[in-house]
């Protein structure tokens, strides 16, 4: 079993700046049955609706970025977390400049 200690340093400084409507995104890690993935987005930007094949937590660094599932839209804020199970259809908007974070809970992650 491999338990090496996994880590990334700068995670905020990590994914670039979206273009046109699209967040910019970047992979921060994959560990031991986690994915890491951080995304930039600019106000007005929106990752569409789509689905996820693993359970998802998603959290706002900075800034203030709506999440949407189903009929439930919250507002998350630094300091608020979401979660969300498999394939559940759901949209991110930004509503001020934002940094987010997604963690996908996959059994299989590995290092």
């Amino acid at each position: 079993m491999d338990t090496t200690l996994h880590h990334v340093d700068g995670l905020l400084d990590l994914p670039p700046e979206g273009t046109g409507t699209r967040p910019g995104v970047k992979k921060a890690l994959v560990g031991h049955g986690a994915r890491v993935v951080m995304f930039r987005f600019a106000a007005g930007q929106v990752l569409a609706e789509h689905t996820a094949a693993f359970p998802i937590l998603v959290q706002c660094l900075s800034g203030t970025v709506e999440f949407v599932a189903g009929e439930q839209t919250v507002a998350l804020s630094p300091g608020a977390v979401a979660n969300l199970d498999t394939r559940v259809p759901h949209e991110v908007r930004a509503v001020t400049d934002a940094l987010f974070q997604l963690v996908m809970l996959d059994p299989a992650a590995a290092p």
